[in-house]
């Protein structure tokens, strides 16, 4: 690797580059490294440009720091100072690694609008993936299993097709369509368009938290992070990255414009997945599994630091001040942590060491659900919130970028179609019912008791608050404060869902499903009390209700045949965009704390009366997994 455990930078740069400097070689020298486009692209920018990025007292102190040479920069215009500072980045980007060269960047350019605790977590994040041992299994596997396999659909419950990036049925829809028309949801670089899985995943966080004029900018910076699925390898998204290398050159060099933090955050967001991407690979070729030693070696707060840092979409925190950033990373870290419950199966069949489920298990509290209880605690503690902040402030307050991003991943999670999530719920828990093991009953019962986390804190950092979740026992789980909805169900729109063919059942099996998803009956789902109608009414809820109506009828009902409640799972998960597609659409008439409160809302549908949290990562832990050539890519995905 390029980088090495990435340390604060010392008095490490050579007396011969200041003398090289101080005698006029500005030249920007190439850097012998396959990390680092992005920064190659804003040091040639800085290089060039006439605006005051740097003044001349800070530059000289940087220099002083980290090389121990005086240099007078008093008398240089703004280009002359500016030349100094991207030769001096790039030497230590040679020196040092890509990394160091933004430390030293934000430190020479305070003002430029890239708190130093973000680019803090990235560099913790580093830290860790540098430092990230192999683990083992702490637990033997039960009487459980499921084999991932390169086709489509398996009519097996033990066996699963591949991970995707959110399919393809999305193509045939005319609402996604024109969700895909608004300059908030789509770059016209990426020429045939991203899947739900991809938009609403890295846009629906930023919304209603950046502010309306600069969001079709924002959202050219925010996908460059979809380097993160490898989408950057595709022809058709070629111009979309390229587009976004430019606008954020041009804008990392305009002081005291609100857009220049963000271009800063997209590019060293950018160099930080490409580099993760080749640790991911060698992991993958080693073969190791997905354990890690949990707080033995990676103590919480590194780790919780690490899921900021890797999210993969930072930019909007730099519309963010930096005292609002030290809370609003709580959101992030646990949406990011409540991803890796659904992802387990997949971070096991790549060997993919960050997973904070494996985490907790390394710290022995994972088979009570601890990780599980931890995010959905703290996604109770965010919708309510945003509901005392709509009730004291009104639907146009405020409202902050990861907050909004913990509350989005509610829905995305279980209905991005990429994780499979329905389709395993089926298959995971007719295995836990027919299975003979004592751990299997107790994982059946964790997953229906509708538990959280006590004291669930989001004034406390979220190291601390990991931190302390990692000593908790069984006794520190609570019921969920909840109060019942009754809701219509949308369950027979479902079979209309463009792209998605309805199951074809056995002759047994197709009245009873019919039947039971045309029936009138309300759906109950449980969250927050005080929701307003604005929020349980939206067409998202209903579908989303009606997916888990389906669902239940394959888990549970005596009529479902095994061959059935397999296609009834599959197809769960293919009418699945059609949610994030209806909170996409009716966005733009939302409101600012009401959208959020919506995704909040639809994501319960996944906790109750089957937390999918708990299911899917317990099961995952203790179950034989195995992959069949072909069913993983190069990293985790292969596309269907």
């Amino acid at each position: 690797m390029s980088v090495q455990t990435p340390t604060l930078p010392g008095n490490f740069y050579k007396a011969r580059t200041i003398g090289r400097l101080e005698a006029g070689d500005f030249k920007l020298h190439e850097v012998n490294s396959v990390d680092g486009k992005g920064l190659d692209i804003l040091t040639r920018a800085i290089f060039i440009s006439d605006a005051n990025i740097t003044e001349a007292e800070t530059l000289a102190a940087t220099f002083k720091t980290h090389t121990g040479q005086e240099l007078h920069l008093s008398r240089l215009n703004n280009r002359e100072r500016n030349q100094r500072l991207a030769a001096l980045v790039r030497e230590v980007w040679a020196s040092n690694g890509w990394l160091q060269g933004y430390v030293i960047l934000v430190e020479a350019a305070p003002n430029a609008g890239l708190h130093p605790r973000i680019v803090d977590d990235v560099r913790q994040a580093s830290v860790v993936y540098t430092r990230l041992s192999a683990g083992y299994r702490r637990r033997d596997r039960l009487d459980i299993k499921v084999k991932i396999g390169p086709e489509p659909f398996y009519d097996s419950i033990d066996r699963i097709g591949p991970k995707s990036g959110g399919g393809s049925y999305w193509k045939a829809s005319d609402e996604y369509s024109a969700c895909l028309q608004r300059p908030e949801w789509r770059d016209p670089g990426y020429s045939k368009g991203l899947s739900p899985c991809a938009i609403f995943g890295w846009l629906g966080s930023l919304v209603k938290s950046v502010p309306r004029q600069y969001l079709p900018i924002a959202t050219k910076f925010q996908l460059l992070g979809v380097v993160d699925y490898d989408l950057d390898k595709l022809d058709e998204n070629k111009g979309g990255i390229q587009s976004g290398f430019e606008a954020a050159a041009r804008l990392a060099c305009a002081p005291a414009s609100p857009l220049q933090g963000p271009a800063l955050a997209s590019l060293i967001n950018y160099d930080f997945q490409v580099w993760v991407r080749e640790i991911q690979q060698s992991w993958v070729a080693k073969n190791e599994g997905p354990f890690n030693l949990g707080p033995e070696e990676i103590s919480a707060e590194e780790w919780a630091a690490m899921m900021v840092g890797d999210c993969a979409a930072i930019v909007p925190w730099a519309f963010e001040s930096a005292e609002a950033y030290n809370f609003s990373r709580t959101g992030m870290m646990i949406g990011s942590m409540q991803g890796t419950c659904f992802d387990l199966v997949f971070d096991t069949g790549c060997s993919n060491r960050i997973n904070s489920s494996q985490y907790a298990e390394a710290a022995g509290v994972a088979q009570y659900g601890i990780h599980a209880a931890f995010c959905i605690g703290f996604y109770e503690a965010v919708g309510q919130s945003f509901l005392e902040t709509l009730l004291q402030s009104g639907d146009a307050a405020r409202v902050y970028y990861g907050p909004t991003t913990h509350v989005v991943t509610g829905p995305w999670n279980a209905f991005n179609t990429r994780y499979r999530a329905w389709e395993r719920c089926v298959k995971y828990s007719r295995q836990l019912l027919r299975s003979t093991a004592a751990e299997a009953k107790a994982l059946l019962t964790l997953s229906h008791s509708d538990l959280v986390l006590k004291d669930c804190d989001l004034e406390i950092d979220v190291g601390k608050s990991w931190a302390k979740a990692l000593l908790s026992t069984p006794q520190d789980l609570v019921k969920r404060n909840t109060v019942k909805y009754f809701i219509p169900s949308l369950a027979s729109e479902l079979f209309q869902t463009p792209g998605v063919q309805p199951p074809v059942l056995c002759q047994d099996c197709n009245p009873t499903f019919h039947t039971i998803m045309a029936s009138n009956n309300l759906e109950e789902i449980h969250a927050i009390s005080g929701l307003p109608e604005t929020v349980t009414s939206c067409r998202a809820a209903g579908l989303a209700a009606g997916i888990r109506r389906a669902v239940l009828w394959a888990i549970n009902s005596p009529a479902c045949c095994e061959k059935c409640a397999c296609k009834t799972g599959f197809w769960a998960d293919a009418v699945s965009y059609s949610v994030l597609s209806a909170l996409m659409y009716n966005e733009s008439v939302t409101g600012s704390v009401t959208w959020p409160l919506q995704n909040y809302f639809v994501g319960t549908v996944a906790f109750w009366p089957i937390a999918l949290p708990f299911l899917l990562s317990g099961f995952d832990l203790v179950a034989h997994i195995t992959c069949e050539d072909g069913a993983m890519g190069k990293r985790d995905v292969v596309d269907i």
